[in-house]
C-alpha cells in the first residue's frame, strides 16, 4: 500500500519556508566583528532541514540546492570560508532563491533544475 505524498507538500512548503525566514533573520543579524558559532551551526541546520525534507518528496532541485548551502555553511562555521559582508549577501541571496523554488512548487509550478544548477555554481564561485 502506497501512500500518497502530496497530501503533505503544504505542510513541507509551510515548514521550509519557516526555515527560510529564521535563517534570513539569523543571516541579518550576524556580527562580522564576533563570530558567532551557534548562530552560524543554527543556520546551516536549516538548510540541511530543507535538503533532507524535500529529498524526501523527491524535490531534487531544491534538495541539491539547499546541499550547496549546508556545505558552504559548513566551512563557513568550520573557519574554512570567511563570514564577510560578500558572503552573508551571497547566502541571502541563496535564501530567496531557495523560496522562490519553494513558492513556485506551492503554486504548481516547475523548477528549472538546469538554472538552479547554474545559480548553486555561482554561489559556490562567489563564496571565498
Amino acid at each position: 500500500m502506497s501512500v500518497d505524498m502530496t497530501q503533505f507538500h503544504a505542510e513541507l512548503f509551510e515548514e521550509c519556508l519557516g526555515y527560510l525566514d529564521a535563517m534570513k533573520t539569523d543571516l541579518e543579524s550576524i556580527d562580522l566583528n564576533a563570530f558567532d558559532e551557534e548562530k552560524m551551526a543554527t543556520i546551516k541546520r536549516g538548510a540541511h532541514t530543507i535538503k533532507g525534507d524535500c529529498a524526501m518528496f523527491e524535490f531534487t532541485t531544491v534538495s541539491d540546492y539547499a546541499k550547496i548551502m549546508e556545505v558552504l555553511l559548513g566551512q563557513m562555521l568550520d573557519k574554512l570560508k570567511e563570514t564577510n559582508t560578500a558572503n552573508i549577501e551571497a547566502m541571502l541571496e541563496s535564501v530567496a532563491y531557495v523560496r522562490t523554488m519553494i513558492t513556485t512548487l506551492q503554486d504548481k509550478g516547475t523548477l528549472d533544475d538546469a538554472a538552479a544548477a547554474a545559480h548553486g555554481a555561482r554561489l559556490q564561485e562567489i563564496i571565498v
